[in-house]
């Protein structure tokens, strides 16, 4: 397939302005749900919800958080710390959701990825994944937008990581059977990401 061009709608005090972002690979599941890949900073997507994978206290100093935090400002840190402080630890592959004030999407959900060589680290990425949906869900949510979740700072091999959150999705969905959710972008910058993205992606049956 070649690649294809959205145009989606910005969140701006005042109007709305349009961002496009190139499709590189995209699949429907058999129920109709959408997973995209696509190339772009996650703090200029528009989406119902963003994944912010974070820690127990919801810091913003990961590499998804510093970018979320810079785009939105006090009042985006303020809404974190807010929901930080309501909720309080956050356990290992739990999810809670946060307003985003200053960035296009409507909402921030964070989870408390686990670290690669952690204990069940595996079925615990999966857990993550799938508490951030059943919160999208509770929210009757449509759209999300999903960083590579444990490949950063917590060291998954981005194979790994991307085979265990593509399964987690598609398992989800099926699990549940009726979702609001309809659409999931997985975006994302660096080449090897979105290599391995689109690769798995491919391998995926409908």
């Amino acid at each position: 397939k070649g690649k294809k061009t959205h145009e989606t709608p910005r969140k701006r005090a005042g109007g709305t302005s349009t961002s496009a972002v190139t499709v590189l690979s995209e699949k429907t599941l058999f129920l109709g749900q959408k997973l995209t890949v696509i190339q772009s900073d996650l703090s200029t997507m528009t989406a119902d919800a963003i994944i912010h994978p974070t820690n127990a206290q919801l810091s913003l100093g990961g590499q998804v958080g510093s970018s979320l935090g810079s785009a939105g400002g006090v009042a985006l840190q303020k809404a974190v710390t807010d929901c930080a402080t309501a909720h309080g630890s956050l356990s290992e592959a739990d999810a809670v959701i946060s307003d985003a004030p200053g960035i296009p999407a409507s909402h921030i959900i964070h989870v408390h990825s686990p670290s690669w060589g952690s204990s069940n680290a595996r079925n615990q990425l999966e857990k993550t994944v799938k508490n951030a949906l059943s919160v999208a869900d509770n929210d009757n949510l449509k759209s999300l937008a999903f960083p590579s979740v444990g490949s950063g700072g917590n060291g998954f091999p981005k194979h790994t990581a991307a085979q265990i959150i593509l399964k987690a999705i598609k398992d989800y969905f099926v699990s549940v059977m009726a979702s609001s959710i309809k659409q999931v972008y997985f975006v994302l910058y660096d080449a090897e990401s979105i290599n391995v993205y689109t690769h798995e992606l491919a391998k995926i049956d409908d």
